[in-house]
């Protein structure tokens, strides 16, 4: 059972503000991950959370949806022109220092807020991104079971797999076996990626078919009950040049070493080091072009590390994240191997358990 008074105090302890406002409106401020973070709705509206309590707010298309998925709210309905509404309550709530997530607000609600003078904005880069970075055990079972969904839905794909496949029939394999194991979607857009393809970190599958000698990689996850999984495994159609052989048995190495890394107060920066340290020693240094690891839970890529997200100091229990190292050869092929892990008290522990100590093959 999620506490989600709890959640809503963690907030506004650490804001200097008299309310946080949270705004999710189709096209204009995409903050889904903080309306269901608070609230466990997973559509568009407004909030204005206090220490006491949270107001909330949904279209007349949505208050029914928001008030089935959080039933403990009052969910008011809000007026179709949504900038105007929202300072109208404002106005009406009488808030002197509303706290905004900069990552998050878009610039037309930034715009009208700022021009109406209502209230001191309190701008901050991503407040519930930072108070979401400890994961609760329900958050990690939700995870933990995403996790296990996809690696069953890959399970059965490859004992699909064979050339002359398209990756995207492979990717559509993939996202049937989700949804039939209880996924409410995809995680992501799933990367399928085959021969010279898996070079390119974030291919998008399309009609490219698999033949014998291809690396087939697979990078790839569920969303189950509003949490993500993302995990990445390399196979072979067949035998693969001996080149991208010798690279699959560095990358687990580096992987590995990424893993055994991972511990409370230790910092992101120091776990990448040792990993990437691996692959510059093998001498492909220039063709691992990417970082180790990125937080997942509501969002594919959020705190404790992320590319446009606030970085912790350290890592810290609870937070969960990915160990992704890999070596891309143009014109050849990539190796990359992710899993899952949540660090613990005395280390981490990988949720993520798909066969990866050699090169399967398959086909």
């Amino acid at each position: 059972m999620i506490d989600y008074a709890q959640r809503q105090a963690r907030l506004m302890r650490s804001l200097d503000a008299d309310c946080f406002l949270v705004v999710h409106l189709e096209t204009t401020d995409p903050d889904r991950a903080s309306m269901f973070y608070l609230t466990g709705y997973h559509g568009f509206g407004v909030l204005m959370v206090t220490p006491e309590r949270i107001h909330a707010y949904a279209s007349r298309t949505n208050i029914g949806m928001a008030s089935a998925e959080a039933p403990h709210l009052d969910w008011q309905v809000l007026d179709w022109e949504y900038q105007e509404a929202i300072v109208g309550l404002l106005r009406q709530h009488g808030f002197r220092r509303v706290g905004l997530a900069s990552r998050r607000i878009g610039w037309l609600t930034g715009r009208a807020l700022e021009a109406a003078r209502v209230c001191q904005l309190i701008v901050d880069e991503d407040p519930v991104g930072c108070v979401r970075v400890i994961k609760d055990a329900e958050e990690i079972a939700r995870i933990r079971h995403a996790t296990e969904i996809t690696e069953e839905a890959l399970e059965d794909t490859l004992a699909i797999v064979h050339p002359g496949m398209t990756e995207g029939e492979v990717a559509w394999h993939l996202e049937c076996e989700m949804r039939k194991r209880g996924a409410e979607a995809v995680g992501f857009d799933l990367i399928v990626s085959a021969g010279a393809n898996s070079a390119l970190p974030h291919h998008v599958p399309a009609d490219q078919r698999l033949s014998s000698g291809d690396v087939l990689l697979f990078d790839i996850g569920a969303s189950y009950r509003g949490y993500l999984s993302d995990i990445t495994r390399v196979v072979s159609i067949g035998r693969a040049p001996d080149t991208l052989r010798r690279v699959y048995d560095i990358v687990l190495e580096a992987n590995l070493a990424g893993l055994a890394a991972f511990a409370p107060g230790v910092s992101g920066p120091t776990v990448d080091k040792v990993a990437r340290g691996v692959i510059e020693r093998a001498g492909y240094g220039e063709q691992y072009s990417h970082g180790l690891s990125h937080g997942v839970g509501i969002e594919i890529h959020e705190a404790p590390v992320s590319a446009g997200a606030k970085a912790v100091a350290a890592y810290g229990p609870g937070m969960v994240c990915t160990a992704e190292p890999g070596i891309y050869l143009s014109g050849l092929g990539g190796i990359r191997i992710e899993d899952m892990l949540v660090i613990t008290d005395s280390g981490c522990e990988v949720l993520s358990h798909f066969p990866k100590d050699r090169l399967i093959e398959v086909g």
